[in-house]
């Protein structure tokens, strides 16, 4: 036997029968030591002893630490020497009276006075078996006391028992005292004989019942648990039947005593058991009502929408369910897939201010449906409303006349007036869920070509001449005969130039080129960065939708070279130009040209998230100007 084991288990046996036989938790370890010396001395034939008559002092120390470091010893120093006291000393006293439930069966339940135990009323919390036992059941971890004190109703005693034998132990006690009754001559008919009206065709069931109380008893605790109809309807009858037998008697004996108290108890677990079936019945049926309701529309639902899920009576669901209960349910869903290489029944999506709703995967694809639809009327109604204002003025923009600005048009007007839908086609697992359904997709329904997004305008089914068509029929004719639009177009701009030049040949005193661009970065960040987010970390967020390489190096060196490329293309750009306008669409134009002068970065995926990461990381530099080198060759850079 090794040091460990002997100074664990098998010491803490040796301390407490010492302690035992002095009837007392505290052991004066001076007088303990040549006690135990002597003991293993005489017994030291025996390997386990042979290990204690050698070397005692410094064992018994070494074990009295190891105990103390489990909490099962206190040490302290009084008066008469080192002292050990035994936390659990009580607890073993009560542990011996429920050892053999047969030999206890035609006796009450263990007691104080059975078991000649005299603990501090402090480490006994007491509790009505009628009252209180039921509440204990629910939250038992709510006593840090070991040892607990059943009072029992009409005058039939208390019982003593440790918190962590209830329900079951308590419960298998009861009923071996049960067994024992039904025994006895007579009683199993008598009952049997009572309780039939009760179990009008369902006397195979009484039988059965009774039948398994007589021979396997630990099967009825079981059977209780489950909380079955005929079980919880047989002992609820079967206690208040024997209860009422015994309550006209005077006089009771031990075992008679020892039956009342076991049918209360049963009685208390009976009830408990089945009302915990049919909460748990219930909350099963409530979070079956939840993944229903995540299955209409509008198919995301924000926390605060969740808390108002109702059942088809129209009964909120949040009070069949807990609130905790409820975030623990989401958080597994949402957590754990059904089977490997999926991702989990429950996604979480948000958009650029933080806001975070909850999607079913069997959903999100219903949801991108549904947001197309909806999107597309605003999309266009802003789209017009935009172009029309250009027409009348008899103006153009690059939108107008091919569709890659079309393309980056209508993502800004998706980000603005559709965030749920523009986050929704951002999120990367809008790709998997893709994926894990393709097979199941028509081709005509599918969203990605291989692993890049089709072009929202093919998504929203938005045409950029019909558009265009669309909007000069609404309008007077002279906007749309290209004679009259060309001739007022020449002179308004003509005009435009004039005045431009005039502005130029009298600049403001106190010009700051530098200060303006900064002035004129800041406001375009301002206008590209969502809330929540600085321009560095949104650089960040961005680099993870275009980059997509799992290595973290490599991801390093890819940021690197595309922001080199970006700062090289853009210095060029700036050589070869007296003055360049920066404005948001000025930083447009120059972006399209950087993004289209390598046929590298056309080949990274999620092009529109790499073209908004090119614009702001044209503003970062812009915001460096003063002190950045490859801009300060180019002092004719005009906001």
């Amino acid at each position: 036997m090794t040091d460990d084991v002997t100074g664990g288990r098998d010491f803490y046996s040796i301390l407490y029968s010492y302690a035992r036989k002095n009837e007392s938790p505290w052991v004066i370890v001076d007088d303990f030591i040549p006690f135990l010396e002597k003991y293993a001395g005489r017994m030291s034939e025996e390997r386990e002893w042979k290990y204690w008559s050698e070397e005692t002092g410094a064992r018994v120390w070494k074990g009295l630490n190891h105990l103390g470091d489990e909490g099962k010893v206190s040490l302290t120093v009084g008066d008469d020497g080192n002292r050990a006291y035994l936390t659990l000393y009580y607890a073993e006293q009560v542990r011996e009276g429920y050892r053999n439930a047969d030999n206890e069966a035609s006796m009450p339940f263990p007691d104080g006075i059975s078991l000649k135990l005299v603990a501090p009323r402090e480490q006994i919390k007491p509790l009505d078996v009628r009252i209180d036992l039921a509440v204990f059941l629910e939250e038992p971890q709510k006593t840090p006391l070991p040892i607990i004190k059943l009072v029992f109703p009409d005058g039939f005693g208390e019982a003593l028992v440790l918190a962590q034998m209830i329900p079951g132990t308590l419960m298998e006690f009861a009923l071996i005292k049960i067994r024992n009754y039904l025994r006895r001559t007579g009683n199993r008919e008598y009952i049997q004989h009572k309780l039939e009206p009760r179990f009008v065709a369902r006397e195979e069931h009484l039988r059965e019942i009774m039948e398994k109380a007589v021979t396997r008893p630990y099967d009825c605790y079981r059977d209780i648990q489950s909380g079955s109809e005929n079980v919880f309807y047989f002992w609820a009858y079967f206690c208040n039947l024997v209860r009422i037998d015994y309550a006209k008697k005077t006089e009771l004996l031990a075992e008679e005593t020892g039956v009342v108290q076991a049918v209360y108890i049963i009685e208390v677990c009976n009830s408990y058991f089945k009302a915990k079936i049919a909460k748990e019945k219930e909350i099963k049926l409530a979070f079956h009502n939840f993944e229903l309701e995540m299955e209409k529309q509008p198919y995301y639902f924000s926390k605060e929408a969740i808390s108002k899920f109702r059942d088809n009576k129209g009964v909120p669901l949040l009070g069949q369910y807990t609130q905790d209960g409820l975030d623990a349910y989401i958080k597994k869903r949402a957590a754990e897939p059904l089977s490997p290489n999926e991702l989990p029944d429950l996604l979480y999506f948000k958009t650029g201010d933080g806001a975070s709703w909850l999607v079913k995967k069997n959903r999100v694809l219903n949801l991108c449906a549904r947001l197309f639809v909806e999107s597309r009327k605003v999309v266009i109604k802003s789209i017009s409303k935009r172009w029309k204002k250009f027409l009348k003025e008899f103006e153009k923009e690059a939108a107008m006349e091919n569709d890659r600005d079309f393309e980056r048009l209508i993502i800004r007007n998706v980000d603005e007036y559709a965030p749920v839908l523009g986050a929704l086609l951002k999120d990367p697992k809008l790709y998997l869920v893709h994926e894990e359904m393709r097979d199941s997709l028509p081709s005509s329904t599918r969203l990605f070509d291989k692993t890049e997004l089709l072009p929202l305008r093919t998504l929203l089914m938005i045409k950029r001449k019909e558009l265009l068509s669309d909007i000069k029929l609404l309008m007077p004719f002279w906007y749309t005969i290209p004679l009259i639009s060309g001739i007022v177009a020449f002179f308004k701009n003509l005009g435009k130039k004039a005045k431009k030049a005039e502005a130029a040949e009298k600049p403001e005193a106190g010009f700051d080129p530098a200060a303006e661009l900064a002035g004129a970065a800041r406001e375009i960040q301002a206008k590209l960065v969502p809330p929540g987010h600085t321009l560095n970390s949104y650089l960040d967020e961005l680099v993870l939708r275009w980059g997509r390489v799992i290595d973290r190096k490599a991801m390093q060196n890819l940021v690197d070279d595309v922001n080199a490329f970006v700062r090289d293309r853009f210095k060029q750009m700036l050589r070869f130009q007296r003055k360049t306008s920066v404005n948001r669409d000025s930083l447009d134009k120059i972006t399209g040209a950087i993004l289209d002068g390598s046929q590298n970065l056309r080949k990274l995926p999620d092009q529109n998230a790499l073209y908004l990461y090119i614009k702001l990381y044209l503003v970062k530099l812009l915001l460096k100007t003063p002190g950045c080198p490859e801009l300060a060759a180019a002092p004719n850079v005009i906001v």
